[in-house]
Formats: C-alpha cells, structure tokens, sequence
C-alpha cells in the first residue's frame, strides 16, 4: 500500500522545506481575528500595571518636555551629528538619532503626563508581539506545517512573548522602547521580504532596505537584520546550495545603508571627542576624514579577548529566557564554568543540526535567529569593555529567536500528547509568567523601588550602589545614602563613582569630614571626575574655605574634557562666590550660554540660566 503523503508535502516547491511523515495535530483552529485579539488582551493585562505617571532610570535624561521644547531644524539635525548622551556630558559610544527624534515627538504629544510615554511602548510590544505571531506562523508553514497548526502554535508561542517578565524593561523604560521599535522593523521587515521574495524579490529586498535605514538610527541591534534576512532565507529553502546562494545574493544591497550608518556614526562620535578636546565647535581639524576612517575601523574591530565572556553572556541569555528569575538592571558576570557553558550550547546545536537533517529546519532556525540577534551586543567587536554586560533590554530582539525554537519544541510536545495539552501547559506557563511580569512593573513604578529591589539582589555591585545612592540623593533621603555610605564606602571604596555620591550624602548631614575624605578618595583613583572636584569646591564653600574650594574648581574644569562642561563649572562657580556682584553674574551668563550653545540640550545649563535670568531680572542695576 502507497504511504500517504502530508497534505503541505504534496504541493512543496523547490524553495520550501518539507517535513516527510508530519500529521495534523487538530484540523479545528481559530481564525487569525480571534488569535490577534487573545494576544492583544493577555498583552495587556500582562503590563496593565505598567504605566504610572513617573519615570524612572535612564529616563530621567531624555523624557523631559523642557528639554524638546522649541525644537529647530538644527536641533533636529544635530540628533545625527552627536552621541546620544552628550546632552549628559558623556561619551556613550551610542548612536541613535531617531529614538531621540521620537522622543522629541512624543514630548510634543504628552507634555508632562509621563503615563502616555509608557501607553506608547505598551502599545508598541502588543503590536511586535502580533508580528511575532505572524511571522512564527509564516516561518512554520515554510517549514513544511499544516496552516491550523501553524496557527495554533504561532499564537502559544506569541502569548508566552508577550506576557514573559524578561520583556519589562524594555516595555516600563521610555529610553529602552528603541529596541521594541527595532525588534517590530526586524521582525515586521522579514515578514515582508517573506512574503514577497519569490514573486516579487526586488520589492523583497527594496522593502528591507528602506526598513534597514530606519532601524539602524534606532538602535545597534539592527544591525543584524542582514545576516537573519541571509539565515532565514538559508534554511527555509530545500533546494541545492548554489540556488540558495544566488537568492541570498542580493543581500549585499543592504550594505549601503549598513555603510552610510556606520559613516556618520563614526563622523558623530569623532566629532564629540574633537569638540571635547576644545576645539571651536564646527570646525574639523586636519586629517578628519583620516580620524573617521579610524573611528570606523576600530568600531569594527574584532577582540578575541572577549569571546570567552560572551560565550557566559549567550548562555545565561538563554537561561534567563527559560527561568527569567530573579530579574535585575544589572546582571554579575557569568561565574559559570566556560567549558560547561560551551558544552551546552554546542549540545543545543548539535541537537538543532541534526533536526535541520531530518527536515525539520524550526529548531535551527530559531537558534541562528538568537545568536545572529545577540551579536551586536556581545562586546566582541567596537569599543566596549572586555565585558560585554547582560541586561534584560538586550534580549528583547533574540527573545523572537528563543520564541522560534519554543515552537519547535511546543510542536514536539503537541506530537507527543495533543494541542490541547500544549493549550493547557501554555495556559498554566502564562500563569506562572504574568505575576512575575507584574511584580517586575511595580518595581519599575519609582527609582527607589526599583533600585532597592536590586540591590537586596545584588548588594556590593558598583553599579546598583551608584543609581541607588544617586536615587535616594535625589529624593533627599539623605539617611538612607548614609546608611548605604557607612555599609559600603571604607569596605568597597574602589567602586565606581562611590565617592562623589558619599561625599555629597555626607555634605548633607553635616558630617563634613568624612564627605571630604569621600570626595579626595575619588580623586586619587583612575576613575575619578571633574564632578567630585566641583562638589568638594561648593562644600569648602559653603564652609567658608574659599581658597580651598577656588583651587578645586580649577581641578575640576582642568580635569573636565568637554569644552560646555568647563563652561558649565565656571558659570555656577561665579554664581556661587559672587552671588551679589553683577558683573560676576553678567560673565556667568554669558559662559551659560556659550555651554548651550556647544549643547543645546544640556539641561543643568539650561536650569542655571533661567535662575540666573530670573535673579538679573529681579535685582536692580547698579548704577
């Protein structure tokens, strides 16, 4: 008797992959309206807590009303010609133009009502998590499944998505909602290219290039989309290599655009590091192209030093997807055995390879999508530290790659049992997920329950210490930064940054001696900066030391590389110890705005200025 052919099997053609003996789960399933609206509603409810009228974290700099207010062409403009954070005052190294142009444009919307900044990314994740869903669907009726059971799978693996905890941060920080506008141009564009690359290919690749050019200025993780375009395209293909090769040719295409980012990224940051060198604004020194050839190569750079620790970083990538607790801002360096970790993950390979073998290409698929997504962020080429640091945010693109691969293994599971019982585990895995997801929005609700959370996790880490301390300085809990400074100061002394958050909690309340001894045990370490000089200076001001706190502010604008900084250190000094002299204040002015001037965006020069205005205003001339 003649086997009998899987129904997809029967009408395959040479560009898609079948799946020889494959039965149909369940031929009754849901109609794609009514899986998008249970997916919008567990969404939901699953960050229904997520949108208090606060911001929190990273925020604090780049949701502010004032800051885009009375934009110009110029200031728009100048998004594309600066590092992200040089409004801060710091060399991030980022390059992200259109996430501040979307900012800006929210700004515009929402004012002051922090609440719709948050609205936004929720609504942003519940539209990348529908476009999982039809991509998941896509990718398993390509791989050879029937269309019921591509849908049914699709919208399991599309709820776990969308309600999974790892996925807070991204959705609870405005700042971070560039990587959900990322993952929705990565994953929305692929769909597209599937869509339409075998009868229409050059609409294929046209339509990925125009969504390359706009997620390159979003964010460093899309710069991937190439190689998962070139992956996907790969493997859901059964035809001979050369064929393959020849549709994946086109690819190449993307790399004017890859070309031209990577251009004015380098020009971007080259530029702040000559402006912060003092040289006048506007004008490149000799040689400049020969500085951005430079930027750009050793942005490129490969460091072999770096591969072990991003092997621990792909690995707890994964194990945090699968058992996403406990969830933290910052994340220790993996401590596990490298060997064991590069066992496991060439396990995990050797397992999807030998599926890919046996026409079953899903579980390769979703693994390559991972790894291809998580590239960018794991240290191993520019110039980041030798560490390449896992945080939550980073794993929100690769999470779609984690998602492929839960279905292939929900559709093994479903073989194994029935759908139903893939419905009912799905179901009971949501509810696991949901309060976990929930209590991690509540503490995304203030900086100081955010902050406190991590660091009864983490405790001694330097970078949980410094946000807490900063938090907690800034919200005039002067006793609890103290406390924090007794547990931590004389034992971890060496922490980044530690010093000048102690010496101000000290200042405080009063314990002037031992804020001095915070403040100079920063400036004696490599790590130290300009702003625990000037913070010293305005205490032995305030101590009447005056001498003293003149030659700290000479420290501090010496040691200060970014020429609006300096200009900034000198303007308050002047108001600080000529506070009645009008000439002083007159001088102090103008230095404020030639800071503005250099960055327009910089808040504290923006916030002295309008006091100072205020005050020249008020006080009368002398005649």
């Amino acid at each position: 008797m003649a086997q009998r052919k899987h129904p997809r099997a029967q009408r395959s053609s040479p560009n898609k992959i079948t799946t020889p003996g494959l039965r149909p789960i369940n031929r009754a399933g849901v109609s794609n309206g009514i899986a998008c609206l249970v997916l919008v509603l567990f969404t939901l409810l699953a960050y229904a807590n997520a949108w208090p009228d606060n911001i929190t974290f990273d925020d604090r700099v780049f949701v502010d009303s004032s800051r885009f207010s009375g934009l110009s062409i110029a200031d728009v403009l100048r998004f594309f010609s600066e590092d992200l954070w040089a409004a801060s005052g710091t060399d991030s190294k980022l390059y992200r133009p259109l996430l501040l142009l979307f900012i800006a444009a929210e700004s515009q919307l929402f004012g002051e009502w922090m609440a719709g900044y948050h609205l936004v990314n929720i609504v942003l994740h519940v539209l990348a998590t529908l476009l999982v869903y039809g991509f998941l669907r896509q990718l398993l009726e390509l791989c050879g499944h029937e269309r019921s059971e591509s849908r049914a799978l699709a919208l399991l693996v599309a709820l776990l998505f969308g309600v999974h905890p790892i996925h807070a941060e991204v959705v609870n920080s405005v700042f971070n909602g560039s990587e959900i506008l990322v993952t929705i141009g990565v994953v929305g564009g692929l769909k597209w290219f599937l869509d339409c690359r075998q009868k229409q290919p050059g609409k294929a690749w046209l339509g990925l290039n125009m969504v390359y050019v706009l997620v390159l200025f979003c964010r460093e993780s899309s710069a991937a989309l190439p190689l998962l375009a070139v992956a996907v395209l790969w493997l859901t293909r059964s035809d001979s290599w050369q064929q393959r090769l020849r549709a994946c040719a086109p690819v190449l295409s993307l790399l004017l655009p890859l070309g031209i980012y990577l251009v004015l990224r380098s020009h971007a940051l080259a530029t702040a590091v000559v402006q912060g060198s003092g040289a006048e604004p506007g004008l490149q020194p000799p040689g400049a192209a020969g500085q951005v050839f430079s930027s750009l190569q050793h942005g490129l750079g490969f460091n072999p030093a770096r591969v072990q620790p991003a092997i621990g970083m792909w690995f707890e990538g994964l194990k945090i997807q699968l058992w996403p607790h406990p969830l933290q801002i910052y994340y220790d360096a993996p401590g596990i055995n490298t060997r064991l970790a590069l066992a496991a993950q060439l396990a995990v390979l050797v397992g999807a390879v030998v599926a890919y073998v046996r026409k079953r290409p899903l579980f390769l698929i979703g693994l390559a999508f991972f790894y291809i997504a998580i590239l960018p962020s794991s240290g191993l080429m520019g110039e980041s530290g030798s560490y390449p640091g896992l945080a939550d945010r980073i794993l929100y693109l690769p999470s779609v790659g984690f998602a492929i691969m839960l279905a292939f293994g929900l559709w093994l599971f479903a073989r194994k049992f029935s759908l139903n019982a893939a419905v009912i585990a799905t179901l009971i895995i949501c509810a696991v997920l949901m309060p976990l997801t929930w209590s991690r929005n509540a503490d995304w609700a203030s900086d100081i329950l955010l902050f406190e959370t991590d660091y009864q996790k983490l405790r001694n880490k330097s970078p949980i210490l410094n946000t807490l301390l900063a938090a907690q300085l800034r919200e005039k809990n002067n006793a609890r930064a103290v406390e924090l400074c007794d547990a931590h100061l004389q034992r971890d002394g060496s922490l980044n940054d530690l010093g000048t958050h102690c010496g101000s909690a000290y200042g405080q309340v009063g314990r002037y001696k031992d804020a001095e001894r915070a403040f100079l045990s920063v400036g004696r370490r490599p790590l130290a900066t300009s702003f625990a000089h000037f913070n010293l200076a305005m205490m032995y001001l305030h101590l009447g030391r005056r001498i003293e706190a003149e030659e700290q502010v000479g420290l501090a604008i010496k040691g200060e590389a970014k020429t609006f900084l300096r200009k900034y250190f000198e303007a308050v000094a002047l108001i600080q110890m000529h506070p009645t002299e009008r000439s002083s204040l007159l001088a102090a002015r103008t230095l404020l705005m030639e800071a503005l001037e250099l960055q327009p965006q910089h808040a504290e020069s923006r916030e002295e200025l309008e006091a100072l205005n205020r005050k020249l205003s008020e006080a009368p001339a002398a005649h």
